[in-house]
Formats: structure tokens, C-alpha cells, sequence
């Protein structure tokens, strides 16, 4: 019996690699996101499933299909960019994310919020919108500054969870056609933000186009983005997936802005999400230049983020990065020992299929979203559990993969307070 072609009737580029290859035939140049510029191959987490795509019982003994997950580098403007895009309607058929899960991601999006109600004075005469609002943790923080808001997101289940809670949100990609739809519904925004799904958007130039033309005259469009820089030093490979599009730091950023007449005024740093960087931008010419892009530039160019030498570096470390976390985890398995999973967010997938991490050496994963708990990581088909039974189990599990390490600081404190005393393994 034939197995189903699950990419039937997507767009050419959307699809998978063929089977085979001619000896002769030569793999098509893969060009930059931003400018266009032929980049150069680096990382290779080999292929892999879409890490959100978790898998229901009845979906374990369907075909899988797994696509390149490759790093490029662009010698022109700077940008760090996967290889190859997967179809987005793939990507959120049935996204699996909800932002409001942690108290610190909710701290940190809704601190965006109250950044931008103090940036452009909002009000109740304002107009947000945020685009990839999700479950609309983000707008909830405009709330008691009597702002208008909307939301825009394309996954399906967050939109529903988002306007049950009565925070209106659009179900759509947002792109210049969705922009024109929202002005004349809603009018210019004072304030759009993109945080955490801005190296998301394949459509690129179409959410940059509807960007300015929504924003209002002296508005703020605000992103925030995991920054390569912090990635590529302290070797999260985990960021990488399908969804992560683009790696972004400022140089390539100031050129991506710069194409649609627009440029950024100001750049803020943090550490959550292992390393993030908050940009605000406006149209040309709006908003006075803080001397921090300045010292960011020279941050990047000390570091010699863009140098061929800086990526080999980082290639050569993921690997001894990713041998010694199986070894962690072998180590325990092979003396008899449990070891469990906690959190399995998109980063989980990536370092289990890279590492070659199965059910047989983590048992299963925790969870406290209700829409990935009862699924399989796929590819690797480990079981997603609610997290309380990792503290049900007799024996207890002896170590723990903390996959979700961006909130060490939340999560370890609450395991130890519920009784786990075993190890807990940082990816």
C-alpha cells in the first residue's frame, strides 16, 4: 500500500527534499531573507519534523514528514536564516502555544505593553494592534490604561482561548492586505508590536508593507525577538525550528527597516528567553536615535558576530553540546535510572530528534498546556504528560531534561517545592 503524500498541492518551495539526486545536479543557492544575497550553509540539525506538529495516539503510525533544518548566514547584511520554509499553513493548523502558560512570560509581554502606553503616552484615543497576539497575554496589558487594542494571529485554537476572554483578536496572517483591512476598520495604530513571532512571518515583505502603512505617523512599531547574539554564545541550537525563520541581531535588522523607509530609534536587552533583544522602530526621520544602537553595533562587531570564524565555532560547540547532554541522559538509563522531560515546547523536538532522544531514554514530558498535554513529541514520539505525574510516580523519576530551561528560574523552585530531588539536566 502506497503511503500518502502529505505535501500534495503545496507550493513547489514548501516541500520536502527529493528522495534522490543526480550526481550532476546542483542544490539551488539559497538566498538571503532580507536582501537577497546567496548565503552560506552553516549548523545542520539534519531534518526534522515541525516541533508544534505534536501527534494525537491515532496520528503514531501515519507518515512523518521532516524537512531540512539548516542555518544560513548572509555575507551582506548579516542575517542568520534557515535554509528552507516550511508551508505556515502546516506550521499553524494546529499550533499547540499559548503565551500565558508562565508568570514570566506574562511579565515580560505584558512589560512591552506598559513600554509602549509610556513611549507614545496611550490612552483611551490609542490604537494598538498586535500581530501574533496569540492567547492575548500581550494586550492584556493595555487593558487598565483604557487603550484600544486588536489582536492578530493565524492558529486557530489561541484566537478562540483569546476572544472567549473578550481580548478581540483577528484570525489571519497579518500582511499588507490585513493592515489596509484593519485601518479602515480601526483606523492608524499608535503602537504595533510583534514580540516573539516576528522571525516567524514568512511573508516577510507583506508584514513589513502593512506595517507602515498601519502605523501612524509617530507611532512605534515594537519587536521582540530572541538575538542571535545570545543564541550563538550560549549555544541554544534548541531555538532553532521550523517556526524560527530568521536569527535576527541589529545589523540586519537596520537594513530590513531601511527598505521600507522606516528605521529604528532604539534597542533594549533582556535575558529572558536566554537572551532577547526589543527593537522600536517608526517611520524615518519620526523619533530621535538613542546612542544605544551605536554601543549595540559595537557589541556585535567585538564579538565578530558576522565573521565566518564565528559560526564555525558555533557549529563545532553544538555538537560537543549535544554528545554531552546525551551522555547525561545515557548515563542515567544505563544504570537503571528514570529520567522524565519537562516542558515540550518546539525547542524539546529539536534537541530529542537531534540528539537522538527517544521514550526509551526520557520516559515521558510534563506539561501544563492543555492543548499539548495527551500528545507525542513528534518524530521521537515521547509522551506528553500533565506534570503532576511526575510527582505521582513510585519510584520518582531521578532526573529531569528541563526542556523549557527559559524558565530555570520559575520552574526549578516549583519542582523542588513539590518533592522532586532529583537531578535536573539544563539542555
Amino acid at each position: 500500500m502506497t503511503a500518502p503524500n502529505l505535501e500534495a498541492g503545496l507550493p513547489a518551495a514548501s516541500r520536502g527534499l527529493p528522495p534522490h539526486r543526480r550526481a550532476s545536479a546542483r542544490a539551488a543557492a539559497v538566498r538571503c531573507q532580507i536582501c537577497r544575497a546567496k548565503t552560506t550553509p552553516g549548523l545542520d540539525l539534519g531534518h526534522q519534523p515541525v516541533g508544534d506538529l505534536l501527534l494525537s495516539p491515532s496520528e503514531l503510525n501515519r507518515p512523518e514528514t521532516l524537512y531540512p533544518m539548516r542555518l544560513h548566514h548572509c555575507p551582506d547584511c548579516g542575517l542568520t536564516q534557515l535554509g528552507f520554509t516550511v508551508n505556515p499553513r502546516i506550521v499553524y493548523k494546529n499550533f499547540p502555544f499559548l503565551s500565558g502558560t508562565t508568570l514570566t512570560a506574562t511579565r515580560h509581554l505584558q512589560a512591552l505593553a506598559e513600554n509602549l502606553v509610556a513611549r507614545v503616552a496611550l490612552g483611551p484615543d490609542s490604537f494598538a494592534v498586535d500581530v501574533g497576539s496569540n492567547d492575548g497575554t500581550l494586550l492584556k496589558g493595555y487593558i487598565p490604561h483604557g487603550v484600544r487594542f486588536l489582536g492578530v494571529d493565524p492558529a486557530g485554537d489561541p484566537v478562540r482561548i483569546a476572544n472567549a476572554a473578550g481580548i478581540p483578536t483577528l484570525h489571519a496572517f497579518f500582511d499588507a492586505e490585513t493592515a489596509e483591512r484593519i485601518r479602515e476598520e480601526h483606523g492608524a495604530a499608535d503602537a504595533i508590536s510583534a514580540a516573539g513571532c516576528f522571525a516567524h512571518i514568512a511573508d516577510l515583505a507583506g508584514l513589513m508593507t502593512g506595517v507602515r502603512r498601519l502605523l501612524a505617523p509617530r507611532g512605534i512599531f515594537a519587536t521582540d525577538s530572541q538575538y542571535w547574539l545570545d543564541t550563538a554564545q550560549k549555544l541554544h541550537y534548541d531555538n532553532v525550528f521550523h517556526q524560527h525563520l530568521r536569527y535576527y541581531s541589529l545589523k540586519p535588522l537596520a537594513r530590513l527597516f531601511s527598505q521600507y523607509e522606516m528605521e529604528i530609534f532604539d534597542v533594549e536587552r533582556s535575558e529572558v528567553y536566554g537572551g532577547s533583544i526589543a527593537v522600536f522602530a517608526g517611520h524615518r526621520g519620526a523619533h530621535p536615535i538613542s546612542s544605544r544602537i551605536e554601543e549595540l553595533e559595537a557589541v556585535e562587531s567585538a564579538a565578530g558576530l558576522y565573521r565566518d570564524e564565528f559560526h564555525d565555532r558555533f557549529r563545532g560547540a553544538v555538537e560537543r553540546k549535544k554528545r554531552t547532554l546525551f551522555d547525561a541522559v545515557y548515563r542515567h538509563v544505563s544504570a537503571g535510572r528514570r529520567v522524565v522531560g519537562v516542558g515540550a515546547p518546539a525547542k524539546a523536538s529539536t534537541v530529542c530528534n537531534s540528539c537522538r532522544l527517544g521514550p526509551e531514554m526520557v520516559c515521558y514530558i510534563t506539561e501544563v498546556n492543555p492543548l499539548r498535554i495527551g500528545k507525542r513529541l513528534p518524530g521521537v514520539h515521547i509522551p506528553i504528560v500533565d506534570e503532576k505525574r511526575m510527582f505521582e510516580d513510585s519510584p520518582p523519576p531521578d532526573a529531569a531534561v528541563l526542556f523549557s530551561w527559559n524558565y530555570a528560574d520559575e520552574i526549578i523552585p516549583k519542582l523542588r517545592q513539590r518533592g522532586f530531588t532529583g537531578e535536573v539536566i539544563l539542555p
